[in-house]
């Protein structure tokens, strides 16, 4: 059997009907299960100004507060908006929590794409895509413990080694993306990628898989060595109607608050004829959310019992993806997320035989 990775993402969590200390408690829960159960890691975002992912505001504090309750499972960003931060201030950040896990510690990188979230860097947005490339080899430097020049307030050059100084030796590095040029460039600088099925089936995804394998066989690097890092809803039980009950509402409230950057990513353009130029209607909008949930709740996405889970992750193996990215987060009733927990374990299981 082919070997493939599960690790958690948390990504949104748009829940009104809770505190942001019970979603922080949630998340906690979560971990702690990943944690013991075998998953590789736990993917945090970052977010800022709206309630799309609010509580995500620093994923470094997220991870020193979880950091002290694991043993085993690995802390990923997904990610950090690398153009809004100093890259020195990136690596104190993370040296601390990867002392504190015991080099547990990896960081994914992304553009970042919303306006507002640019007030705490606005010269960088226009160019935010190459400043975020150009930005992680100098975090790499940093981390390595290398000094790297910056300009002061007077001026004047100043050599930087950050301080204190990481467990581990060498970062380990996620691009983030859903671009055939964020594949291609994350293969040929030697980076993992991490992605989402924007727009694309899993059999699409195979042919993402294959510009990254080839991008990094060219560049020099094992092609096969790179992780590559698939989120997937998830909500795994083997009662149908439970399922649809405790998804389909909460997961068309998440398609319709992330209506917006979908759209942008080229979600319209698969939901043929949506658009012509103007701005589109609720009754549109209303369809492109229903033709969305079809699709996951059919193709894209780890809802189901453990056998119909089990030939999603077939799939994806097939496609090429070596870690898969469950994403629970997205609006259920956390009891009732809580309460599957043993049936995503089964899942793990049949193919991770030395899980917990």
């Amino acid at each position: 059997m082919s070997k493939i990775e599960f690790s958690f993402l948390f990504f949104s969590d748009v829940r009104k009907d809770v505190s942001d200390r019970e979603k922080y408690d949630f998340m906690r829960d979560i971990t702690l299960f990943g944690d013991r159960a075998g998953f590789s890691a736990v993917y945090i975002p970052e977010r800022h100004f709206s309630e799309f992912g609010s509580i995500y505001a620093n994923s470094a504090i997220m991870a020193s507060h979880l950091i002290p309750q694991t043993k085993n499972i690995r802390f990923r960003t997904a990610g950090v908006s690398l153009p809004l931060h100093h890259p020195a201030e990136v690596v104190e950040w993370w040296a601390m929590n990867d002392i504190l896990s015991g080099g547990r510690v990896d960081l994914g990188f992304g553009s970042g794409w919303n306006k507002a979230d640019f007030i705490f860097a606005p010269q960088n947005y226009d160019n935010r895509k190459q400043i975020c490339l150009d930005q992680i080899p100098v975090i790499q430097k940093l981390w390595r413990g290398e000094s790297v020049t910056f300009s002061g307030a007077d001026g004047k050059d100043y050599p930087i080694t950050v301080y204190p100084r990481p467990h581990q030796k060498e970062l380990n590095v996620w691009l983030l993306g859903t671009s055939d040029d964020t594949y291609i460039a994350a293969g040929k600088l030697g980076y993992n990628i991490f992605t989402m099925l924007q727009g694309i089936s899993l059999d699409g995804i195979a042919k993402k898989v294959k510009l990254y394998r080839e991008a990094r066989s060219g560049a020099g690097f094992d092609a096969d060595s790179g992780i590559f890092s698939l989120m997937l809803h998830t909500f795994v039980h083997p009662d149908k109607d439970r399922i649809i009950s405790a998804v389909e509402k909460p997961f068309k409230e998440y398609i319709k608050s992330s209506l917006d950057p979908h759209l942008a990513a080229g979600l319209e353009k698969e939901s043929a004829g949506m658009r012509d130029g103007r701005a589109i209607t609720a009754e549109e909008k209303e369809k492109i959310i229903d033709y969305a949930f079809q699709r996951y709740f059919g193709t894209a996405a780890l809802f189901g019992n453990v056998e119909q889970a089990s030939a999603i992750v077939d799939k994806a193996i097939q496609a090429g993806v070596n870690d898969i990215a469950c994403l629970v987060d997205f609006g259920m009733d956390y009891d009732t997320v809580r309460d599957s927990l043993p049936h995503l374990q089964q899942l793990v299981k049949r193919f991770r035989p030395t899980s917990a």
